[in-house]
């Protein structure tokens, strides 16, 4: 969860307010300040590359009826390295205010630019820009910036000093560091690259809401907080559905050592249950073979392999099975990765946050992936 103060969660289960702020960066400085924007929708997915994406409308006035709409590379507002920081701003009650970030973004696009002109003193002035920007967080530019030639990590001592050397941003390790495993040689996309590092790990890396590279670990960590329905919760309603195309119930694992020049394989798979891979008389299973293939250059020997197979294996084949579109009271606290007990009259159970949306209502859907079935 994000950092707040002490008083803002028990603010946030009752009656509050909420309205959305931009400061505005241009060549690493702040340009504006508490810009108010309308039109919100932020989403955050935990199985896209880039993470945070979303859009939002200014409408801006200037004191001395300057135009800032967009009509060139580099203009403010243009989608040419402008960076954005979104936050919420909640009040409640006689005197609490507290500004929660939700996000750095770089300008994507502006689809819409609207300005109104009129004469004055027969000068040429704006009554007021209306802008659309979309958004998408501080790994677009990462994924923009491909390998010019292959290169190699120039030190193997660490994982987070390659990430920031690889990002060109700061850093928030909330995962041990740990040292490369082996010498790699990158491909084109660096933000893969970044992705790959992480697994070495056993994290997903992510861009926090202050702007820096961070990494979500794989394992499942404490629950961080309790939704509940009725007097005194913040649960809506809660949405279930079920997909088969993200569980699988063999993991094959398939590297290659470059120092011996040898490939590296190693498998698991499911041997009881619904999702066996065959039945006990060697006939295929109802659910038949669904292989997960893994390829990682970090990967060198049988024994490493098959230790990320056994290890992969229990996450690809039921983690991902179930999924529970929570609707809640708006939470500008929660993040990609925290996870929740959730509590609704006749069931009760424990998801992890894999995605969220957030828009200028009053609630939010909030998309958790479930151990097994609720109860």
């Amino acid at each position: 969860m994000r950092a707040s103060s002490t008083a803002l969660p028990d603010v946030l289960k009752g009656s509050f307010n909420k309205r959305y702020v931009a400061d505005f960066f241009a060549d690493g400085d702040r340009v504006l300040h508490d810009v108010p924007v309308t039109n919100v929708q932020l989403s955050d997915s935990g199985s896209s590359l880039v993470q945070g994406t979303g859009s939002c409308t200014i409408v801006y006035q200037d004191d001395f009826g300057k135009e800032l709409s967009p009509n060139a590379i580099g203009d403010l507002f243009s989608p040419f390295g402008t960076q954005v920081a979104l936050s919420v701003i909640i009040t409640a009650g006689a005197g609490f205010i507290e500004r929660i970030p939700l996000g750095r973004y770089l300008i994507s696009e502006t689809p819409s630019i609207i300005t109104t002109r009129f004469l004055f003193n027969g000068g040429v002035l704006s009554k007021g820009d209306r802008i659309d920007i979309s958004l998408k967080d501080l790994f677009y530019g990462v994924q923009r910036d491909r390998f010019a030639v292959p290169g190699t990590p120039p030190s193997l001592t660490s994982v987070w000093v390659e990430v920031q050397r690889l990002t060109g941003l700061p850093v928030t390790k909330r995962i041990t560091d740990g040292p490369i495993s082996t010498t790699v040689a990158y491909q084109e996309d660096k933000l893969q690259a970044v992705y790959d590092l992480a697994t070495v790990l056993d994290g997903t890396a992510c861009m926090l809401s202050d702007g820096t590279v961070s990494m979500r670990p794989n394992v499942w960590p404490a629950p961080v907080d309790t939704l509940s329905w009725g007097d005194g919760g913040t649960l809506v309603d809660v949405g279930r559905g079920m997909a088969n195309d993200l569980v699988y119930n063999q993991i094959i694992v398939r590297s290659y050592n470059s120092g011996t020049a040898a490939a590296v394989l190693a498998s698991a798979e499911i041997t009881s249950g619904p999702l066996r891979t065959q039945n006990v008389d060697g006939s295929l299973s109802p659910y038949r073979r669904v292989p997960y293939f893994f390829s990682s250059q970090f990967i060198t020997t049988a024994d490493q392999a098959q230790a990320y197979a056994n290890l992969t294996l229990p996450r690809v084949s039921s983690l991902r099975s179930v999924s529970v579109v929570l609707t809640e009271i708006f939470n500008p606290l929660r993040e990609v990765g925290d996870v929740l007990d959730i509590y609704r009259l006749g069931e009760m159970f424990t998801g992890r946050i894999t995605d969220i949306s957030r828009d200028g209502g009053g609630t939010q859907q909030t998309t958790v992936s479930v151990i097994g079935h609720p109860s």
